[in-house]
């Protein structure tokens, strides 16, 4: 009797398994930044995540959507396609970073029998000859979950270890001279500690898979891996942090560029 009750607990239990793994394949618990550089026109997007992805243009970089010369958006925390399709769409419409945030909260895809108050969005563009930038956090992101907005950039981030690493992004990016590369580059340093994303914890690393994109104004193609600057590790051996990964394939990138 005990082992047919074992052996009914162990089914039960790989039905539920199963039943998880779409929403675990869209869930993007994160911490990212997006932001324009208003003197070269660059608009840049950087990213981590405690889930790694199966191809090259897999893992973390799913959140991120370029627009080419208008702005980025990221879209995480149960990440849904259609959401991130319709964030788009509205920017390529014209609509302001406010305008697109507020259309998302009264049409969330739902699609996955949650509601923007489980999503997570930071976006940044040139609208009406300036720079505009908006966030949202639901109320359901797990803890700690929060955004930091600033003139040119959006800083978000859910199920973290404390506010301390949205904190210290935001330093890193403000405090760093250079290329608006160099400033997301240092965002992500900024970000780096075990736990970071608070899953990671146990694997001793930050996240499993990190990305870090650069639009360029001559640009023409913003799907992934075509931007001048697109750089993902989609992941790591364990142990390794994806971040320091994404330092050495920038510093590579930038004495090749010299």
């Amino acid at each position: 009797m005990n082992r047919n009750r074992t052996q009914l607990s162990k089914s039960v239990l790989t039905i539920l398994l199963w039943l998880a793994l779409p929403i675990a394949a869209y869930s993007q618990h994160t911490f990212s930044i997006v932001a324009i550089d208003e003197s070269t026109g660059e608009i840049g997007s950087a990213g981590a995540t405690c889930l790694e992805g199966k191809r090259p243009q897999g893992g973390c970089i799913v959140i991120s959507d370029i627009v080419l010369g208008v702005g980025a958006i990221n879209t995480q925390a149960k990440w849904r396609p259609r959401n991130q399709e319709a964030a788009r769409a509205r920017m390529e419409a014209g609509d302001s970073p406010a305008k697109i945030i507020a259309w998302l909260q009264e049409n969330d895809a739902g699609d996955d029998g949650r509601s923007i108050d489980f999503r997570q969005y930071g976006i940044v563009a040139f609208h009406d000859g300036k720079i505009m930038a908006a966030a949202h956090t639901g109320s359901e992101n797990p803890f700690y979950a929060s955004h930091r907005i600033g003139p040119n950039y959006c800083i978000q981030g859910n199920i973290l270890l404390d506010e301390s690493v949205l904190l210290d992004m935001e330093e890193a990016f403000l405090a760093t001279k250079g290329s608006l590369a160099d400033k997301l580059m240092a965002a992500m340093q900024g970000a780096k500690r075990v736990g970071a994303d608070s899953r990671c914890a146990p694997h001793g690393v930050s996240s499993l898979s990190a990305f870090l994109r650069v639009a360029k104004p001559g640009d023409k193609d913003s799907s992934r891996g075509q931007l001048s600057l697109d750089i993902n590790i989609y992941k790591t051996p364990e142990g390794v942090d994806p971040i320091d990964q994404l330092q050495v394939a920038y510093d590579r990138f930038k004495v090749q560029s010299d």
